[in-house]
């Protein structure tokens, strides 16, 4: 299992309808979407983000939950780099009395290397023979090369899991699935279902050891 731990966290919590889950326990989380297969090894691709503005707290929130994944034998954490920088940005539309001509300074955060120390990953196993199924918990398009190379190249099976988002359709104004990027050029793709994320969430309290422990920050906890 490869999960794009941006990718993942934005769809799941941050825009997702998942925001209590996640206080989550990736390996049970994957056997429990997987039955049928011997899930051995979960690979969680993330950065360790800065402190923001508006949230200057993400980064002990994020540290506490390393920590307790740390406790987890068959899961591996690889860090990309996270990039916080100001920049000028013109305004996609008037806001109070800005006129849409207005430029403005914005906070840019960006996340940097993870996709590619997934894919780096996905094609290093396969090439040690140390897989017959990867299954990658991202609906990001910039896989779709390293994903085909592992299939066509390689001969290995290939899913998709990913977090159903959703489009406003320009015409009649609902709300649209959208389509997996994937679709037709995996083996399956699944979508997640809240009870995967339930059925999956830490202790509140995690043992490190020694007597020590890591604790859910308060507001995870739902």
């Amino acid at each position: 299992m490869y999960v794009d731990g941006f990718n993942f966290y934005y769809a799941a919590f941050a825009e997702g309808e998942f925001g209590a889950y996640r206080w989550l326990d990736l390996c049970r989380f994957c056997d429990d979407l997987l039955p049928k297969l011997n899930v051995v090894a979960v690979r969680y691709f993330t950065a360790r983000v800065k402190p923001l503005p508006h949230d200057p707290d993400n980064h002990r929130r994020q540290a506490a939950y390393l920590r307790a994944l740390s406790t987890i034998s068959r899961l591996s954490v690889h860090c990309g780099q996270f990039a916080k920088h100001t920049v000028t940005a013109r305004l996609a539309e008037p806001a109070g009395t800005l006129p849409v001509s207005a430029r403005v300074r914005v906070v840019r955060t960006e996340e940097k290397g993870s996709d590619v120390n997934l894919a780096a990953f996905l094609l290093l196993d396969a090439f040690r023979d140390m897989y017959d199924v990867a299954v990658v918990v991202s609906d990001d398009s910039d896989l779709l090369e390293p994903v085909r190379m592992v299939r066509d190249e390689l001969g290995k099976r290939v899913g998709i899991v990913r977090v159903v988002r959703y489009l406003k359709d320009p015409r009649t104004g609902r709300r649209v699935q959208r389509g997996s990027v994937f679709r037709g050029r995996v083996d399956f793709v699944k979508d997640v279902r809240r009870r995967h994320f339930a059925n999956a969430q830490l202790p509140l309290s995690v043992p490190l050891g020694s007597g020590r422990s890591v604790e859910c920050p308060p507001s995870w906890r739902s």
